[in-house]
Order: structure tokens, then sequence, then C-alpha cells
């Protein structure tokens, strides 16, 4: 194992962190915390790749911790070798707008083990999610009596969504198709944390395992 590289450590909220850390020469892919225990990998994105990046590489880890597990730094397990990461506690302004893109969008790909810690590092990544784009042929989410209804049949593992109430998040228990020239799905809905899926929504995202969705937003 190579010497320990320096890291910003972003605390988003207890227990919910943003690691950022330079890249080694050899662009280690991050796989997984090989310690210590009490910490755990949610997703990870590479950033400042393109020609001309003011620092150069970074790697951005999005970590669940138990209190105190990151006091004495990590060991995080690459497809190169092992690297050892010795972070300082940083502020939020450490992550620049690109960042806080890229973030977003490995966040909201991370499945469905990563819909609570989306939750806790929402703060981070709020302003990012909002200004993703919305493209003109996306399937609609509408509020329809009994509750909210998606276009096609891709049926997603959960929905990110603003309502007048705010952001909230919940994990699809169950979908039932109707099939035809215009598919849809009826969803059940487990509200995990934020604002209740009723209402119209403002912005809604269907998330799955590999990626996700901006939706339209369909007539009451």
């Amino acid at each position: 194992m190579t010497d320990p590289v320096p890291g910003r450590l972003i605390e988003a909220a207890p227990g919910a962190f943003v690691l950022r850390f330079p890249l080694p020469p050899s662009l280690p892919i991050p796989l997984y915390v090989a310690s210590p225990d009490g910490v755990r990998l949610v997703t990870w994105v590479l950033a400042g790749l393109e020609a001309g990046a003011g620092e150069g590489p970074v790697g951005l880890l999005a970590l669940d911790a138990d209190d105190g597990a990151l006091g004495d730094g990590l060991t995080l397990a690459t497809h190169f070798r092992d690297l050892a990461i010795r972070p300082e506690r940083s502020v939020a302004d450490a992550l620049g707008a690109a960042e806080r893109s890229l973030l977003a969008r490995a966040l909201l790909s991370a499945g469905a083990s990563g819909l609570v810690p989306l939750g806790r590092l929402f703060g981070l990544v709020e302003a990012a999610v909002a200004a993703l784009p919305v493209a003109e042929d996306a399937p609609d989410l509408a509020d329809e009596a009994g509750g909210w209804t998606l276009g096609g049949t891709a049926i997603p593992h959960g929905l990110l969504f603003r309502t007048r109430a705010g952001w909230g998040c919940a994990r699809v228990v169950e979908a039932h198709l109707r099939f035809g020239r215009h598919p849809r799905q009826r969803l059940t809905l487990e509200p995990l944390w934020g604002a209740a899926p009723e209402g119209r929504p403002e912005r809604s995202f269907a998330l799955h395992a590999h990626g996700f969705t901006a939706l339209t937003v369909g007539a009451s």
C-alpha cells in the first residue's frame, strides 16, 4: 500500500459524508471500504478528468459511517491496489458545482440500497438535482384517483419527487401495469423520507438499478 493521500471529509448529516480526495495517476476505481468497520460505500464518482480541469482528477466517495468510525481515515479497496486516505474535516463549499452535479447523478443511480442515504446526503446535491433536464419524450408521473401513476413499462425501485411540501423519496413496493397503446403503472409506494407522495408533484425522478429518469408531470 502506498502512503496515505490527504482528503476532505464533508459531513452532510450525522452518519452521512462525502470524502473528496486527489486521484493517483493509476486512476483507481473504488470497490468498497476495506477498513474501518462501520463505514459503507454508498456510491462514488470521478471528477476533474476533462482537459484543463483546475485541480486535476479527484474522487468523491459517498459514505455511510457509524459515529467516530472515520476518525483515523479509511482504506479504500480499488481495482488496482488498496488506497489509504487520511481526511480532514471540511465545509460543503469544498465541492464545486460540477462535482455536485456528478455526485447528484451518482446518488440517483445508486440502487435500492442508496434510497435512505440519499435523504441524508440530499442537502449537498439538492440544487444540482433540481437543475437536471427533462427529456421531451420522458414518461410522466400523474396524480390520479387512488394515487400516483407512471407512464411506460419500466418499473423503478424508487421515486424522488418534490411537491408543495418539499422533496421526498419513496420505495416502489408494487406496480400494477395497464397495457395498451399508452401503458401506465399504478404505483404502491412506501415513504422513506421527506414529503409524503401525495398531490401533484412539481418535479419527479424514477430511480432504477443503473440510472434514473427525470419525469414530466402529468395532468391531475
